[in-house]
Protein backbone atom coordinates (compact mmCIF):
# COMPACT_ATOMS: atom_id res chain seq x y z
CA UNK A 1 0.00 0.00 0.00
CA UNK A 2 1.33 3.26 -0.82
CA UNK A 3 1.15 6.20 1.46
CA UNK A 4 1.45 9.88 0.11
CA UNK A 5 3.00 11.62 3.04
CA UNK A 6 2.63 15.76 2.67
CA UNK A 7 4.49 16.90 5.45
CA UNK A 8 7.42 19.64 4.69
CA UNK A 9 10.49 17.78 4.72
CA UNK A 10 11.80 18.91 7.50
CA UNK A 11 9.09 17.11 9.94
CA UNK A 12 8.27 13.91 7.69
CA UNK A 13 11.07 12.10 9.24
CA UNK A 14 9.61 9.78 11.98
CA UNK A 15 6.28 9.08 10.15
CA UNK A 16 7.79 8.18 7.43
CA UNK A 17 10.00 5.58 8.95
CA UNK A 18 6.47 4.29 11.12
CA UNK A 19 4.97 3.37 7.97
CA UNK A 20 7.70 1.96 6.06
CA UNK A 21 8.37 -0.14 9.28
CA UNK A 22 4.94 -1.60 8.72
CA UNK A 23 5.72 -2.61 5.56
CA UNK A 24 3.96 -0.02 3.31
CA UNK A 25 5.69 2.35 1.17
CA UNK A 26 5.71 6.28 2.01
CA UNK A 27 5.64 8.48 -0.53
CA UNK A 28 6.94 12.30 0.34
CA UNK A 29 5.19 14.81 -1.25
CA UNK A 30 5.87 18.18 0.59
CA UNK A 31 2.99 20.39 0.47
CA UNK A 32 4.13 23.30 2.48
CA UNK A 33 7.47 24.91 3.72
CA UNK A 34 7.53 26.25 6.87
CA UNK A 35 10.01 29.71 6.94
CA UNK A 36 10.65 31.89 10.30
CA UNK A 37 9.09 35.11 10.55
CA UNK A 38 10.45 38.11 12.83
CA UNK A 39 8.40 38.87 15.00
CA UNK A 40 8.84 41.75 18.24
CA UNK A 41 6.06 41.57 21.17
CA UNK A 42 4.80 44.66 23.47
CA UNK A 43 6.08 43.63 26.72
CA UNK A 44 9.51 42.28 28.20
CA UNK A 45 7.81 39.83 30.61
CA UNK A 46 4.95 37.57 30.35
CA UNK A 47 3.21 35.97 33.09
CA UNK A 48 2.18 32.77 30.69
CA UNK A 49 3.63 31.79 27.07
CA UNK A 50 2.21 29.31 25.64
CA UNK A 51 3.17 27.10 22.59
CA UNK A 52 0.84 25.65 19.90
CA UNK A 53 3.05 23.67 17.79
CA UNK A 54 6.36 22.33 17.54
CA UNK A 55 6.47 24.58 15.11
CA UNK A 56 6.11 27.50 17.37
CA UNK A 57 8.88 25.92 19.61
CA UNK A 58 11.65 25.40 16.55
CA UNK A 59 10.81 29.32 15.65
CA UNK A 60 10.23 31.05 18.56
CA UNK A 61 13.00 30.10 20.75
CA UNK A 62 14.98 33.05 19.82
CA UNK A 63 12.59 35.36 20.49
CA UNK A 64 11.24 33.37 23.78
CA UNK A 65 15.45 33.75 25.18
CA UNK A 66 14.64 37.60 25.15
CA UNK A 67 11.92 37.64 27.71
CA UNK A 68 11.19 37.13 31.25
CA UNK A 69 8.04 34.77 31.79
CA UNK A 70 6.77 33.65 34.83
CA UNK A 71 5.36 30.04 33.25
CA UNK A 72 5.10 27.93 30.07
CA UNK A 73 2.23 26.27 28.90
CA UNK A 74 1.93 23.57 25.39
CA UNK A 75 -0.85 22.69 23.47
CA UNK A 76 0.37 19.02 23.57
CA UNK A 77 2.87 16.41 24.23
CA UNK A 78 4.69 16.80 21.19
CA UNK A 79 4.83 20.33 21.54
CA UNK A 80 5.71 19.70 25.37
CA UNK A 81 8.31 17.54 24.45
CA UNK A 82 9.95 20.12 22.15
CA UNK A 83 10.32 22.86 24.81
CA UNK A 84 11.79 19.75 27.14
CA UNK A 85 14.21 18.94 24.86
CA UNK A 86 15.56 22.50 25.01
CA UNK A 87 16.06 22.43 28.55
CA UNK A 88 12.36 24.84 29.09
CA UNK A 89 10.38 23.46 32.10
CA UNK A 90 6.87 23.31 31.01
CA UNK A 91 4.24 24.05 33.32
CA UNK A 92 0.99 22.32 31.82
CA UNK A 93 -0.22 20.50 28.71
CA UNK A 94 -3.47 18.41 27.81
CA UNK A 95 -1.84 14.61 27.98
CA UNK A 96 -4.37 12.78 25.93
CA UNK A 97 -5.76 15.06 22.93
CA UNK A 98 -4.00 18.35 21.93
CA UNK A 99 -5.96 20.91 21.17
CA UNK A 100 -6.90 24.37 21.98
CA UNK A 101 -9.93 23.33 23.88
CA UNK A 102 -8.56 21.05 26.06
CA UNK A 103 -5.49 23.47 26.87
CA UNK A 104 -8.54 26.43 27.96
CA UNK A 105 -9.64 23.35 29.68
CA UNK A 106 -6.65 22.31 32.61
CA UNK A 107 -6.98 23.68 35.74
CA UNK A 108 -3.93 26.01 35.84
CA UNK A 109 -4.59 27.29 32.57
CA UNK A 110 -8.74 28.07 33.54
CA UNK A 111 -7.60 29.45 36.58
CA UNK A 112 -5.41 32.07 34.78
CA UNK A 113 -6.94 35.32 35.25
CA UNK A 114 -5.85 39.78 34.83
CA UNK A 115 -2.64 38.00 32.98
CA UNK A 116 -0.56 39.26 30.30
CA UNK A 117 0.09 36.15 28.00
CA UNK A 118 1.54 35.35 25.07
CA UNK A 119 0.90 33.00 22.39
CA UNK A 120 3.22 31.90 19.91
CA UNK A 121 2.00 30.73 16.86
CA UNK A 122 1.90 30.77 12.37
CA UNK A 123 0.80 32.92 11.12
CA UNK A 124 -2.85 32.89 10.98
CA UNK A 125 -4.80 30.43 12.40
CA UNK A 126 -7.55 29.92 14.96
CA UNK A 127 -9.26 32.35 17.55
CA UNK A 128 -9.99 29.42 20.06
CA UNK A 129 -7.12 29.67 22.29
CA UNK A 130 -7.22 34.18 22.80
CA UNK A 131 -11.00 33.69 23.13
CA UNK A 132 -11.34 31.19 25.78
CA UNK A 133 -8.29 32.97 27.51
CA UNK A 134 -9.67 36.89 27.31
CA UNK A 135 -13.32 35.82 28.59
CA UNK A 136 -11.37 35.10 32.02
CA UNK A 137 -10.17 38.88 31.50
CA UNK A 138 -6.18 38.17 30.35
CA UNK A 139 -4.56 40.29 28.15
CA UNK A 140 -3.39 38.00 25.31
CA UNK A 141 -0.84 38.99 22.73
CA UNK A 142 0.49 36.93 19.98
CA UNK A 143 3.95 35.99 18.72
CA UNK A 144 3.54 35.12 14.75
CA UNK A 145 7.05 33.33 14.68
CA UNK A 146 6.79 31.29 11.19
CA UNK A 147 4.35 30.98 8.35
CA UNK A 148 3.50 28.17 5.82
CA UNK A 149 3.79 28.59 2.25
CA UNK A 150 2.96 26.08 -0.56
CA UNK A 151 5.86 24.30 -2.28
CA UNK A 152 7.06 25.03 -6.07
CA UNK A 153 6.35 22.21 -7.85
CA UNK A 154 9.11 19.76 -8.68
CA UNK A 155 10.03 17.13 -10.64
CA UNK A 156 10.16 15.37 -6.55
CA UNK A 157 5.91 15.74 -6.38
CA UNK A 158 5.85 14.77 -10.16
CA UNK A 159 7.29 11.53 -9.49
CA UNK A 160 5.56 10.69 -6.05
CA UNK A 161 2.29 11.53 -7.30
CA UNK A 162 2.53 9.34 -10.27
CA UNK A 163 3.82 6.19 -8.06
CA UNK A 164 1.03 6.94 -5.80
CA UNK A 165 -1.65 6.44 -8.88
CA UNK A 166 -0.39 3.55 -10.36
CA UNK A 167 -1.83 1.99 -7.23
CA UNK A 168 -5.96 1.71 -6.81
CA UNK A 169 -4.92 0.86 -3.26
CA UNK A 170 -2.81 3.64 -1.78
CA UNK A 171 -3.75 6.67 1.29
CA UNK A 172 -3.06 10.38 1.98
CA UNK A 173 -1.95 11.72 5.11
CA UNK A 174 -2.93 15.36 5.17
CA UNK A 175 -2.27 17.58 8.96
CA UNK A 176 -3.98 20.81 8.78
CA UNK A 177 -6.69 22.95 6.30
CA UNK A 178 -3.11 24.88 4.85
CA UNK A 179 -1.57 21.09 4.25
CA UNK A 180 -4.65 19.88 2.33
CA UNK A 181 -4.88 23.58 0.29
CA UNK A 182 -1.31 23.01 -0.53
CA UNK A 183 -2.01 19.60 -2.03
CA UNK A 184 -4.98 20.82 -3.64
CA UNK A 185 -2.67 23.27 -5.55
CA UNK A 186 0.00 21.27 -6.17
CA UNK A 187 -2.18 18.53 -7.59
CA UNK A 188 -3.99 20.81 -9.70
CA UNK A 189 -0.95 21.84 -11.33
CA UNK A 190 -0.13 18.30 -12.19
CA UNK A 191 -3.75 17.91 -13.79
CA UNK A 192 -4.45 15.07 -11.09
CA UNK A 193 -6.76 16.85 -8.62
CA UNK A 194 -9.86 14.63 -9.76
CA UNK A 195 -8.27 11.44 -9.30
CA UNK A 196 -6.70 11.92 -5.63
CA UNK A 197 -10.08 13.06 -4.03
CA UNK A 198 -11.34 9.34 -4.88
CA UNK A 199 -8.46 7.77 -2.51
CA UNK A 200 -9.07 7.68 1.21
CA UNK A 201 -7.80 10.73 3.16
CA UNK A 202 -6.36 10.74 6.91
CA UNK A 203 -6.75 13.54 8.45
CA UNK A 204 -6.18 14.52 12.55
CA UNK A 205 -9.90 16.08 13.34
CA UNK A 206 -13.19 17.02 12.89
CA UNK A 207 -12.49 20.44 11.29
CA UNK A 208 -10.11 19.12 8.99
CA UNK A 209 -12.56 16.06 8.22
CA UNK A 210 -15.17 18.37 7.33
CA UNK A 211 -13.04 20.78 5.26
CA UNK A 212 -11.66 17.84 3.11
CA UNK A 213 -15.57 17.07 2.41
CA UNK A 214 -16.32 20.40 1.22
CA UNK A 215 -13.39 20.19 -1.20
CA UNK A 216 -14.69 17.29 -2.98
CA UNK A 217 -12.75 13.81 -0.92
CA UNK A 218 -14.88 11.10 -0.93
CA UNK A 219 -13.43 9.16 1.85
CA UNK A 220 -11.98 11.14 5.23
CA UNK A 221 -10.71 9.41 8.14
CA UNK A 222 -10.44 10.88 11.57
CA UNK A 223 -7.36 9.80 13.95
CA UNK A 224 -7.80 9.25 17.52
CA UNK A 225 -5.31 11.79 18.43
CA UNK A 226 -2.56 13.88 16.72
CA UNK A 227 0.43 11.76 17.04
CA UNK A 228 1.89 9.20 14.16
CA UNK A 229 0.92 6.36 15.80
CA UNK A 230 -2.90 7.34 15.53
CA UNK A 231 -2.00 7.70 11.68
CA UNK A 232 -0.62 4.76 11.88
CA UNK A 233 -3.20 3.27 13.32
CA UNK A 234 -5.76 4.29 10.94
CA UNK A 235 -3.28 3.01 7.67
CA UNK A 236 -3.61 -0.48 9.54
CA UNK A 237 -7.16 -0.67 9.48
CA UNK A 238 -7.59 0.69 5.78
CA UNK A 239 -4.86 -2.22 4.75
CA UNK A 240 -6.49 -4.85 6.86
CA UNK A 241 -10.25 -4.21 4.99
CA UNK A 242 -7.84 -3.92 1.54
CA UNK A 243 -6.66 -7.41 2.23
CA UNK A 244 -10.19 -8.66 3.62
CA UNK A 245 -11.92 -7.37 0.26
Amino acid sequence: MNVLLTRPLAQVKSLEVLVANQGWQPLLFPTLEVVTLQESVQRAHYDAVIFISANAVDHGLELLNTLDYSAVYAVGSATAKRLTDQAIIVDGFPIEKASSETLLALKSVAQLRHKNILIFRGKGGRETLRLGLEKNHNQVEYAQVYDRVVCEKTSVHKQALTTFLANDQGVISVTSNENLDGLIALASQLNQLEKITAYPLIVLSQRIRQYALSKGFLQVLVTADIGNQAIVDVLATIDTLDKQS
